[in-house]
């Protein structure tokens, strides 16, 4: 008998980070367990489905009777309580996630094909969503393909000359003078922005390109010191690279290479970087400080860490972070909050920068507290390597007289 129109469903379960699930219980144990919920997915639908062991930790039920979103909702939220119950029987207390994404048909393909496609590309979207249950919609198919897209671009953009390195100047509050760059990454295309740094960093790290990435970075700004007489710049890392196996190694080759050396490398890490495995980074740290590299806490009072972290941060100084600096004239909270950090730090004989210094009022304000060093439009934006050049044989005297 045909299937009229739109009384059909392709429901995908797919059980997340089925290797944790394995090493946890074995693969025995595992298996067995996953090809329970297949079971009960099956027993659950009755006559009404069908379904399909896919791969380990997937599996997808063809249903009938699904004739429109709210179908396929219902569908779906009852394959997650039949899995619930599995895991249940099963006395797995920590329950793996279990993402399920549903497609109709033939409203959203009349192929087998497409139709699982959609329903993999929902399934997807249930992390993004926190949802364990989304039925396809073409929204939720150009929200899955525009990172993957961008990340074809970012690699391309890596060989092709379209990313850059600029610096914007550090400025030591006491004398007014420059006295370091921080190195920030731009995606420019025909002089334009492609991506900004919060969008392509994180799409870098999930295409796997991160380690590339920071290479051209820290490369690239080693060579611009070296051009500049040993200007101190500064270089921020990613938590998934101060953990990566070959940072260390990729540090002490380009150290080498461009032959700087005097702690004019500072790399800025933050909070987050550290609590992920404090001890790993502690040590990966030290390794750091060891070869004449210093380390900088960045966006210092946005992150979670306690004090007992902190004392045993083998750091060198602290960046303030802006959303602070630039309130501190105006909320009261935030000039407190920055008086603090700069107390803290002078306490551990840490240095501090503030960011985001727009105003004489403010740069007036964190000399005030005793800051050392202040960063922001107030001085110059991010400068490209040939601009930075320039800026400096203008403002190599003190700036305070020019602001």
């Amino acid at each position: 008998m045909r299937v009229p129109a739109a009384s059909l469903a392709a429901v995908l379960i797919d059980v997340a980070d089925v290797s944790h699930l394995q090493a946890r219980l074995g693969y025995a144990a595992s298996a067995s367990l996953l090809q329970s919920l297949c079971d009960g997915f099956s027993k659950a639908l009755g006559a009404r489905g069908r379904v399909v062991r896919m791969s380990d930790g997937c599996c997808c039920a063809i249903v009938r009777g699904v004739r429109n979103h709210g179908h396929a909702v219902l569908a779906g939220e009852k394959m997650a309580r039949t899995a619930d119950d599995v895991f249940h029987g099963a006395a797995i207390n920590v329950k793996p996630k279990v993402h399920i994404g549903v497609a109709l048909y033939p409203a959203q393909a009349t192929q087998a094909e497409p139709l699982l496609r959609f329903a993999q590309l929902a399934a997807e979207a249930c992390g993004r969503r926190d949802s364990r249950v989304v039925v396809f919609d073409e929204h939720r198919d150009a929200e899955a393909h525009a990172p993957w897209a961008l990340g074809n671009d970012f690699a391309r953009a890596l060989e092709t000359g379209e990313l850059s390195v600029f610096y914007q100047p550090k400025v030591n509050i006491a004398s007014g003078t420059p006295v370091g760059v921080e190195a920030l990454m731009r995606w420019l295309r025909d002089g334009r922005p492609v991506a900004t740094p919060d969008v392509f960093i994180p799409i870098a790290e999930g295409a796997g390109l991160i380690h590339s990435a920071t290479w051209y970075t820290l490369s690239n700004s080693l060579r611009m010191s070296a051009e500049l007489a040993g200007m101190s710049v500064a270089v921020n890392v990613t938590p998934a690279m101060l953990h990566h196996r070959e940072f260390i190694d990729m540090v002490r080759t380009a150290l080498s290479t461009w032959g700087i050396g005097d702690r004019r490398l500072t790399l800025e890490v933050t909070e987050g970087a550290l609590i992920a495995d404090f001890a790993e980074a502690t040590v990966r740290l030290k390794q750091l400080r060891d070869m004449g590299v210093r380390i900088s806490i960045d966006d210092f009072g946005t992150g979670y860490s306690s004090l007992s972290y902190f004392k045993k941060i083998p750091a060198d100084e602290l960046k303030i972070d802006k959303s602070f600096v630039m309130g501190m004239t105006k909320d009261s909270s935030d000039h407190r909050l920055v008086r603090t950090i700069i107390g803290l730090a002078q306490h551990f004989s840490l240095q501090t920068v503030g960011e985001g210094v727009e105003d004489r009022m403010t740069f007036d304000a964190l000399a005030e507290l005793g800051c050392d060093q202040a960063q922001g439009y107030l001085f110059a934006p991010a400068l490209s390597r040939e601009s930075l050049q320039s800026w400096l044989q203008t403002n190599s005297r003190d700036l305070r007289l020019s602001i």
